[in-house]
């Protein structure tokens, strides 16, 4: 198993290329803990698990809030979920093929069993193919650590009840991302098209499912500099030219704060933060202690998975 990725090495423009699954997984912290408890589980024992098993190339964890959201509202159109519909955090996952989806769910059973010890629930929706695109990315690095003090916003979306699946699809590819792409604050603008909510990842004890009219069809991530950069982007013909027609395609749009966007497996290669969590991947930075990073301390920590 390949430990450490070094994003200099990686050709981010070839990244993703021929993924046949990306999964967007909102994460709903357990009722009876707090938020704090939550992302110190989620972010420091949990993450750990996922990466170390075959099959998942790429993972991405986005630690979120609708609290802190800035992106702007439509008049007539949901601009935040009900409270009991809210999340805390969305990783992203990538499998190469639909045969290592089953070889990942062959060996992550530690993993599924150990949701019911932070998540009440758990959505998985799947994007098939380049039903995910990466539009725009004149970002540096393939793996942020969550340190770059962009401003990031996750924004899903659910059609109004005459609008077509197809059509909030083509509106989201043909006409929203090539018009947002245009802007020069976009720094990233990647977007997801979602089948129909089905049970992909088990987790026993945790809800996996929402009801049809409770769903998202697509959602998209946009990465600008800063709130400046957002104001100018707002008032820019980038949203004024679509704003009423993403209003006319969507019943919601509920755009949610990116706090933190954390790498723990790219392309097969595992993160420092994938290998010892994110508390003390940053002690580590924080330090300046590059020996850490050496993959042979990696492997200490690292040993093959085995199957159910």
């Amino acid at each position: 198993m390949d430990v450490l990725t070094e994003p200099s090495a990686v050709d981010h423009a070839a990244r993703g290329a021929g993924v046949e699954l990306t999964l967007v997984l909102p994460l709903r912290a357990k009722d009876s803990i707090s938020l704090e408890e939550f992302y110190s589980y989620w972010l420091n024992v949990h993450v750990t698990l996922p990466p170390r098993f075959p099959g998942i190339s790429s993972v991405w964890l986005h630690v979120v809030s609708f609290d802190r959201q800035l992106w702007p509202s439509l008049p007539g159109v949901s601009g935040r979920p009900a409270p009991e519909d809210e999340f805390h955090g969305v990783p992203e996952a990538e499998f190469p093929t639909f045969d290592d989806l089953a070889q990942f769910q062959k060996y992550s059973d530690l993993q599924m069993e150990d949701g019911i010890n932070f998540l009440q629930e758990q959505i998985a929706y799947r994007s098939m193919g380049g039903n995910s695109a990466t539009v725009v990315d004149r970002l540096d690095d393939p793996a942020p650590d969550g340190r770059d003090g962009l401003l990031r916003h996750l924004v899903f979306l659910r059609r109004r009840s005459d609008v077509s699946v197809e059509q909030l699809r083509q509106f989201v590819e043909q006409r929203l991302m090539a018009t947002y792409a245009k802007s020069p604050v976009v720094l990233k603008l990647r977007h997801h098209l979602f089948e129909e909510v089905e049970l992909t990842l088990d987790h026993p004890g945790v809800g996996m499912f929402k009801p049809l009219e409770r769903q998202y069809q697509a959602a998209f991530e946009i990465v600008v500099a800063d709130e400046d950069a957002l104001t100018e982007f707002t008032q820019s013909p980038s949203w004024l030219d679509t704003a009423e027609q993403l209003a006319a395609h969507c019943a919601a749009v509920h755009g949610v704060r990116v706090d933190r966007c954390i790498t723990t497996k790219l392309d097969g290669k595992i993160t420092l933060a994938g290998v010892r969590g994110v508390d003390v991947a940053d002690t580590i930075a924080a330090m300046g202690a590059d020996n850490q990073r050496n993959p042979a301390v990696s492997q200490m920590f690292l040993s093959s998975p085995s199957s159910k």
